[in-house]
């Protein structure tokens, strides 16, 4: 029995190495000039958003690459990156499930699904997002430029949204919750 456990903890810790040199290599391409201060948001997530430095690479580059195809460029989609990850742990913290699940859900509207996001009670649906960009005067635009101001709409709207949510992880930090949440990143 001893044996299996020490061979099942082998087994586990070699793939926790595998998920840390897959986290770092997409990080880099996805982020390329800013894929330092990535890994040092990542090197910090376990405190500052309770994930596991290769969980928080996981999210930034899936993240990242849809703000780059959404026409933000590389070094804003890193900071907006980060900002979206943060605001998943605040919003997992008001709301309840895991940072993961929070970022995913916000990843998943800004590819147009508003349904995940509505869990953390936020209202980013496509009638939302075209009236507000409509009161903004960027409903008229096409192409690649509709594209980045539907982005930027939604981000606006997403922080709007969740601002009363803002600072709750932190605030959290000294709860049974919040602690085992970092033990399991660290």
């Amino acid at each position: 029995a001893a044996g299996a456990a020490v061979a099942a903890f082998g087994v586990k810790a070699i793939g926790a190495a595998s998920d840390a040199q897959q986290s770092a290599g997409a990080i880099s391409a996805v982020f390329g000039d800013s894929s330092a201060q990535v890994q040092s948001w990542a090197a910090d997530s376990a405190n500052a958003v309770g994930l596991s430095s290769a969980a928080y690479g996981q999210l930034a580059s899936t993240v990242g690459a849809q703000l780059q195809n959404m026409g933000v460029d590389q070094a804003a989609a890193a900071s907006q990156t980060n900002e979206l990850i943060t605001m998943g742990a605040d919003l997992a913290a008001t709301f309840g499930g895991t940072t993961a699940d929070a970022v995913s859900a916000l990843g998943a509207a800004l590819r147009g699904e508003a349904d995940p996001a509505e869990r953390y009670g936020l209202a980013l649906n496509q009638t939302a997002v075209k009236a507000q960009m409509a009161a903004d005067g960027t409903d008229e635009l096409t192409g690649s430029a509709a594209t980045a101001a539907r982005a930027q709409t939604l981000l606006a709207m997403a922080h709007e949204q969740s601002a009363g949510a803002a600072g709750q992880f932190a605030r959290e930090s000294d709860t049974a919750e919040g602690s085992a949440q970092r033990a399991a990143a660290s």
